[in-house]
């Protein structure tokens, strides 16, 4: 047997092996994550959801696109793409007490060959609130793709004995619907009943204020108000579904804690529209140049306002690519309740980039930009908080400090 095919044969062997011990790394909330924020490392379509089968076991659904992986010839054998993916189970943030862990390794080589889809069970007891590290790694080109997954098993009945499926009764893999879509929701617990939420509906979603400004009560809370919505099971599965329109969905019972899901604009995570457009340039333009733009055709604002700025056509199109690349980056990374650009963790991603070192622990996300211990370098902390309905995100301590560092990345974009 020739030498490429004997080592495409041995690894296809490897990848039946299942699961093995992974190492220990330590507490998460001294792990530098700055690599789960920057977009180099970043799979696009690599998606994670969890779903408890009774107290002791737990699935971990994933699925990625093969095409984002690197394939490589040996000799004459068939392009084919290796991957690992390695999961760690923590007793929370701060304690680093490892409860499970597991690798596996897999080989592709159809190239190209569409979604790869499946699930791990991790032995996760219920009566704890878990975090699970997963690793994704292209072993052709070394690069990794980390995450954070929370895993509650602390209460009964919890947001993890129910996740979002589509028709097929196949994972969604996201929580937020799309327009016209129908769907289902799987529970682990027989319900045979009608489950009622509250459709909160934003009369506007607001972005993100400047790190030195502090946001106005009606900001910080808009106004929304609440339309029952009632979706009916039988046994363990509801029946198709699909929402009414855009906004929040909470399951009234338990004021959010078990099931939570949304429905943004038409197109979401990516822009979809100049009205969009002209809306995220809000960062970088000054209140007279955003009141102007809102009175202008949207293409005609976007259009004006980047070639105002860049002076020609073709600088216009790489800053525009550049930045709303960041916007619908930041979509894809810290939609809450809001659009993830809106909010402040997406608003600092926007305008500063990537953060050279991130940490984090069960109340605290720490950004850190320039070299540590440099007086040019900053910091910003984004603290956990609950928010309508009883969804979370990261809100920014917002300091006078930040007020040089913002006009400076701000000039930046603007030069």
């Amino acid at each position: 047997m020739r030498t490429g095919r004997m080592l495409l044969y041995l690894m296809m062997i490897a990848a039946t092996v299942g699961f093995a011990g992974c190492s220990a790394t330590g507490k998460l909330a001294t792990q530098n994550i700055a690599g789960f924020y920057k977009p180099d490392l970043h799979i696009e379509g690599l998606s994670y959801s969890v779903f408890n089968l009774d107290d002791s076991l737990t699935n971990l659904y994933f699925r990625f696109p093969l095409s984002e992986l690197k394939y490589q010839q040996i000799a004459r054998s068939k392009p084919f793409a290796r991957y690992r993916r390695d999961y760690q189970l923590y007793d929370g943030y701060e304690k680093g007490v490892l409860m499970d862990s597991g690798s596996y390794r897999g080989v592709d080589s159809l190239l190209f060959s569409g979604l790869f889809e499946d699930s791990i069970i991790i032995n996760a007891g219920t009566g704890k609130n878990y975090i699970i590290q997963v690793v994704l790694t292209d072993i052709n080109t070394s690069n990794s793709h980390g995450q954070y997954i929370n895993l509650p098993k602390l209460l009964h009945n919890g947001p993890a004995d129910y996740i979002l499926t589509d028709l097929n009764n196949k994972p969604l893999m996201r929580s937020f619907l799309r327009r016209n879509e129908k769907v289902r929701i799987r529970a682990r617990f027989p319900q045979d009943s009608v489950i009622r939420f509250n459709h909160y509906v934003f009369n506007e979603q607001v972005a993100a204020t400047a790190p030195f400004i502090y946001p106005l009560d009606s900001q910080d809370n808009p106004e929304v108000y609440a339309k029952p919505y009632e979706i009916f099971f039988r046994n363990n599965i509801s029946d198709p579904f699909q929402p009414e329109g855009e906004g929040l969905y909470v399951d009234r019972l338990t004021n959010g804690k078990n099931l939570l899901f949304c429905r943004f604009y038409d197109g979401f995570p990516e822009i979809g529209s100049v009205i969009k457009m002209r809306e995220a340039i809000r960062f970088i333009s000054t209140d007279e140049e955003y009141k102007k733009m809102l009175g202008q055709p949207p293409r005609q604002a976007v259009d004006d306002f980047w070639i105002g700025l860049t002076g020609n056509p073709e600088r216009a199109l790489s800053q525009i690519k550049r930045y709303y690349g960041r916007v619908e980056f930041a979509n894809e990374l810290f939609s809450s309740v809001i659009e993830g650009w809106k909010s402040d963790r997406g608003m600092i991603f926007i305008v500063f980039g990537s953060p050279s070192i991130v940490y984090r622990n069960s109340g605290v996300e720490e950004w850190t930009y320039g070299e540590p211990g440099s007086p040019l370098s900053f910091r910003f902390y984004f603290h956990k908080t609950v928010t309508i309905g009883g969804a979370e995100d990261y809100v920014l301590s917002r300091s006078e400090d930040y007020r040089r560092p913002w006009h400076l990345a701000v000039s930046n974009w603007r030069r």
